[in-house]
């Protein structure tokens, strides 16, 4: 009986990485809008298996890394969301129209654990968004036009809502629970968001404190909050 080549097991288990490897796919295509067929640019892009993202050039053409099965996120301040399956392994050029509509408070959302990084990739995402230009006490009357821009009031409510919901994160950053627990010792989940919410501090309180103070104001709150608990 003739003995099996050494090297079938190995090939075997190549085969079986292989097959169960997805086939890593480039899709391309356009962005423009529906109603003026102009191309798009900066529009936020998004793999929403991958959390991988990209924007539109200046003529609004995209290339972004894809599988079979992911779906792909498209968006942009004044426009509807738009959205493509990714349902077979033979990509055609994808022509993207846009359709304006209301803006989306989502698109501001920061989600993650680690504020520093989500800030900076947020900030890097909707550069061009946060630093347009603003209008503010007599610019508003030399410039009425751009004031009354459909375009800029939404960008200029984009900017607001980002800058809230940065300070919001930020907050939930510093004044976290691992860190109410070591000073207070509080650590039923319970009285921990019981606790949060009703001595949640300020943005510009914690600019404002020093370090010391910070730790203090958990400390003393902390004391307070159990004793009303017992």
């Amino acid at each position: 009986m003739l003995a099996a080549p050494r090297f079938l097991p190995l090939l075997s288990i190549l085969l079986v990485c292989f097959s169960n490897t997805a086939l890593a796919l480039v899709m391309k295509g356009k962005v423009y809008d529906l109603k003026t067929n102009q191309p798009l640019p900066n529009v936020n892009i998004v793999n929403t298996y991958t959390d991988a993202g990209i924007t539109t050039d200046s003529t609004g053409n995209f290339t972004l890394n894809v599988e079979k099965g992911h779906l792909v996120e498209f968006r942009r301040i004044g426009y509807k969301i738009a959205r493509i399956r990714i349902e077979s392994e033979q990509l055609p050029y994808y022509n993207v129209a846009m359709r304006e509509g209301a803006f989306d408070l989502e698109e501001v959302e920061i989600r993650g654990s680690n504020f520093h990084t989500d800030s900076l990739e947020k900030r890097e995402t909707y550069k061009w968004a946060i630093e347009h230009y603003k209008l503010e006490g007599l610019d508003v009357i030399q410039h009425p036009f751009d004031a009354l821009s459909k375009r800029n009031r939404q960008i200029w409510a984009f900017q607001k809502r980002f800058d809230y919901f940065e300070k919001e994160k930020y907050i939930d950053f510093v004044f976290n629970a691992k860190l109410i627990t070591k000073v207070t010792g509080i650590a039923d989940t319970t009285d921990m968001e019981l606790y949060r919410r009703m001595y949640r501090p300020g943005y510009d309180q914690l600019k404002a404190w020093t370090e010391y103070e910070f730790l203090e104001y958990i400390k003393s709150t902390g004391a307070i909050f159990k004793r009303r608990r017992q």
